[in-house]
């Protein structure tokens, strides 16, 4: 709901993707192939989202004009991120809560004058469970109490090759059916498991997508008909099964 100041500031025109006029979705799951989405109504709900937040570009304007006016903006890292990604009719899908990149990737943002420069690009794999190993690292290296997943994005050697995203199947009824899945992103892949809503442990549906041939996650591999192209699909589901039971520094 944007704030009186914005209910009809203008806004940047949508630029539907491939993902939006998909019209073959039988290689996706069947929750997918239900879906459907008014675009006329995803595209108001988009432009209040970007309204709402330009009362977020006050507040975080207030919060730096305050560090400046007190002489802390070099003592202080500032981390700027969303909790989730979201699909404007990708796939028929609206909202959040889903695995395909829409849905889980977020921008992320690091501001520390002195420490971080100013308008670098890092394409290093980053998530969530990154700020806490970061915070510690700024302090300097304090030994946390526990054993911490994620790593410290300040350490140039700190990478990964992956990233495990996971759902437990907790859905309202707009959502659609409880599945549960889980899956790893890689630089350029996508591997993805669904499971069955009452055990969410039985594997019901598959998707592998090639991110450099296909950014868009139109062409599950493993639904195609050409096994040529099929990755190891036993020794993915066993690292995606071992990475979601994992914890501490070597997770990835």
């Amino acid at each position: 709901t944007p704030d009186t100041p914005y209910q009809s500031a203008s806004v940047p025109p949508f630029s539907p993707n491939p993902a939006n006029s998909e019209t073959d979705k039988r290689d996706k799951p069947p929750h997918v192939q239900a879906s459907t989405v008014n675009m006329t109504a995803v595209e108001t709900e988009r432009a209040n989202q970007l309204r709402t937040l330009m009362s977020v570009d006050d507040m975080v304007q207030t919060v730096f004009e305050t560090l400046e006016a007190t002489g802390e903006t070099s003592n202080t890292l500032a981390i700027f991120m969303s909790d989730n990604g979201f699909m404007w009719g990708e796939h028929g899908m609206r909202a959040k809560g889903d695995p395909y990149d829409p849905s889980v990737r977020v921008p992320m943002y690091v501001r520390w004058p002195g420490h971080v420069v100013a308008g670098a690009t890092d394409s290093r794999l980053a998530a969530n469970v990154d700020i806490a190993p970061t915070l510690v690292d700024a302090v300097g290296g304090i030994a946390p109490p526990v054993p911490m997943d994620g790593r410290s994005l300040l350490d140039p050697m700190q990478s990964r090759t992956r990233l495990l995203t996971e759902h437990e199947g907790l859905r309202t009824e707009e959502d659609g059916p409880g599945y549960g899945w889980a899956a790893l992103r890689t630089p350029t892949s996508h591997y993805i498991e669904y499971y069955d809503a009452a055990d969410q442990q039985r594997i019901i549906h598959r998707e592998y997508y090639d991110l450099l041939a296909d950014p868009f996650e139109l062409e599950n591999l493993l639904a195609d008909g050409n096994a040529a192209n099929d990755p190891p699909t036993a020794a993915l589901s066993a690292q995606l099964a071992a990475d979601r039971e994992c914890a501490g520094s070597g997770c990835p």
